[in-house]
């Protein structure tokens, strides 16, 4: 493990053994002196801290501690109807629609990271023949809430309004970020299995809680 100052309150871990959200969970679990927070992304974790109590020399012995936990297991439905972008998505993969669905719902994805917005989480990967799909060249100014999207070989949620530049292949009714109450039930770490479901279920799902 290599670490890195982000000034003189900050650390990047880089260089890892193990996956970046496992050594986030595993400091933020050690209740190390001085620390705020462990921030994982795909491959490195940023680590903040209180200069005048963190010892970093702590951070190499926090491997040795290593849960085995895999995290939570989610099922989100995702009513593809409402995908803006299946249509292009399908064209451009030169597969059908169904088969876009067929793929996209046919595994489980692990959350790598949470970040962009609060509580969207960044999901990985894609089967082979859903990658590949870019950003787009001018990215969306809203983005509807629940939208989930596809870009290079990720998926993800957008879980508030925010601009957005991904393929949007659907929407999800359920709640998954309330700010104001502190809920964030997507965890990196977390597995995400998505369903397929109708318009009329979309309708009775509307704003449920994850």
């Amino acid at each position: 493990m290599k670490i890195d100052a982000l000034g003189d309150s900050a650390l990047i871990l880089r260089e890892l053994n193990v996956p970046a959200y496992q050594i986030a969970e595993a400091i933020q679990n050690a209740n190390l002196p001085g620390v705020h927070e462990a921030v994982a992304s795909y491959e490195t974790v940023g680590v903040y801290f209180d200069s005048d109590l963190f010892d970093a020399q702590s951070l190499t012995r926090i491997q040795l501690k290593l849960s085995d936990s895999r995290g939570e297991t989610h099922e989100i439905p995702v009513c593809y109807q409402f995908g803006d972008d299946l249509t292009e998505v399908s064209e451009r993969l030169e597969i059908t629609i169904d088969d876009v669905i067929r793929l996209h719902t046919a595994q489980p994805y692990r959350c790598f990271a949470v970040g962009f917005c609060p509580g969207f989480p960044y999901l990985g990967y894609l089967p082979e023949k859903l990658c590949g799909i870019p950003r787009r060249d001018s990215p969306r100014v809203r983005i509807v809430p629940g939208s989930v999207a596809i870009t290079g070989r990720q998926s993800g949620i957008y879980p508030l309004e925010r601009p957005g530049g991904w393929a949007i292949l659907g929407r999800t009714p359920l709640c998954l970020v309330d700010v104001d109450d502190g809920y964030f039930p997507i965890k990196a770490g977390d597995e995400v299995r998505f369903v397929s479901i109708g318009v009329a279920e979309f309708g009775a799902l509307k704003g449920v809680r994850l």
